[in-house]
């Protein structure tokens, strides 16, 4: 399982004061793979930002005419294609990680690159090929995401790690919101078709793959000959959900940030996209910039801030007030669909983002408040099981509560926000009891 930064990372996170000085710190080895990594996240920004999936159902919907049931199997589908990488990375486990990391960008790349050819397919296979293609495309990233932090952990010393990860992430994010908002604006003053963003941003898969490809990793060679020891015991891809059962205090976290996840799901992966879309008429800019590039920004920037309080609070206080501001953001969408007001809409965007700047960091670390060190692989592995596994279940129950709240309340869906937002709140009580009653381990 890939390294996540700890909180002795991130203690050392404190960006603006030594951002231009921390580097020169740096051996030559960490600064030569900073460099190329760098120069690799480049053209990866276009390419993440297309395989978005609320970026690419809003696609679906508004070039392909997709409908809310073509709708739920895309984000079930690739929510299963999440699910497979556990075991496919068993497969991956004695490759060079960065000759993986090339091969599965390319492989995605080349999905991307092949959606040119859906002008000449018939128009009733369209959605579906298109689906296909975004599946592949999604499984190969999920294994680029998970492959590429082994450069953070064999290349980057531990004392500037945390600031090099939030770094890292920021430029991506950052990247992301620039690409988005381009394509966006090309495709409604040019109409620009939507293949040829995909086209483009495929050519710049195979560029980052090529420099990926040039990074070495320290120590990976011996490392690589120890994996082929008789003694050395594969590890079986669901063996982590054990540990829920052998540790009631994570499962209960779990059981509480199930109901967080879940929340943020039933809304976020396809009936805000349907929202836009049937409600709003949103434009292409529009629709990318409440979907994908404004909470994007955000989160990159939220982290920032974040980061500087996981010194000081607990893992239950950080969930807990991501929870609030999620609620936050939940009762002002819910003021943006029933008044038709986009700004206001735009606006719980921005909160959301706040949120996921605490929440993209709690979730890479939160399981570390219990996991002993030698567990960590198999505790982290447990949430990105449930994490899947939600991604499963709530784009079927979303889509389908809107539809019927549509059909028979004739509101778009007003009561599943307020359902949402009553869930988030209920979460953050949630973790705000086991601060009080369940301390966190030391």
């Amino acid at each position: 399982m890939p390294h996540s930064p700890n909180r002795a990372d991130l203690k050392k996170t404190r960006l603006l004061p030594g951002v231009f000085s921390w580097p020169d710190h740096l051996s030559n080895v960490a600064r030569l793979s900073l460099k190329r990594e760098f120069s690799a996240i480049v053209p990866l920004t276009a390419f993440w930002a297309v395989v978005h999936l609320q970026f690419c159902s809003f696609i679906g919907l508004k070039a392909l005419n997709m409908s809310p049931g073509q709708l739920q199997r895309f984000m079930v589908i690739n929510f299963l294609g999440f699910l497979l990488t556990g075991p496919i990375m068993g497969f991956l486990h004695k490759i060079p990680k960065m000759t993986a990391t090339a091969a599965c960008l390319t492989i995605a790349s080349l999905a991307l690159i092949s959606i040119v050819l859906t002008t000449s397919a018939p128009e009733n296979i369209r959605v579906y090929i298109f689906l296909s293609q975004i599946f592949v495309a999604q499984v190969c990233m999920a294994l680029v995401f998970t492959l590429r932090t082994s450069i953070w952990r064999a290349n980057y010393p531990t004392q500037h790690r945390g600031k090099i990860v939030v770094l890292i992430e920021l430029f991506l994010s950052v990247g992301c919101f620039v690409v988005i908002l381009i394509y966006t604006s090309l495709m409604d003053r040019l109409q620009l078709p939507f293949q040829a963003i995909y086209f483009t941003s495929g050519v710049c898969g195979l560029i980052a793959a090529f420099l990926f490809r040039r990074i070495r990793l320290h120590h990976e060679k011996s490392q690589l000959r120890n994996l082929n020891h008789p003694d050395v015991i594969p590890l079986k891809p669901w063996s982590g959900l054990n540990v829920l059962r052998a540790d009631k205090q994570f499962a209960k976290y779990m059981s509480w940030q199930m109901l967080n996840g879940f929340t943020t799901m039933i809304i976020d992966m396809g009936v805000l996209t349907l929202i836009l879309t049937d409600l709003f008429k949103s434009s292409w800019t529009e629709g990318g910039l409440v979907l994908a590039a404004v909470p994007l920004l955000i989160t990159a920037l939220a982290s920032l801030v974040w980061a500087r309080f996981f010194d000081s609070l607990d893992i239950f206080a950080i969930r807990y007030y991501v929870a609030l501001i999620w609620t936050l953001s939940r009762i002002f969408l819910l003021i943006g669909v029933w008044q038709q007001n986009i700004a206001v809409v735009l606006f719980s965007r921005f909160i959301t983002g706040v949120a996921m700047g605490g929440g993209r960091l709690a979730w890479r670390l939160g399981h570390m408040e219990f996991a002993p060190p030698q567990q960590d692989s198999l505790y982290m592995s447990a949430h990105v099981s449930l994490t899947g596994l939600r991604g499963l279940l709530a784009p079927l129950i979303g889509i389908s509560l809107y539809q019927i709240e549509l059909k028979y309340l004739g509101s778009y869906g007003l009561a599943l926000i307020a359902l949402s937002t009553i869930g988030f709140f209920i979460a953050a009580l949630g973790f705000r009891h086991m601060q009080k009653k369940h301390p966190p381990k030391p």
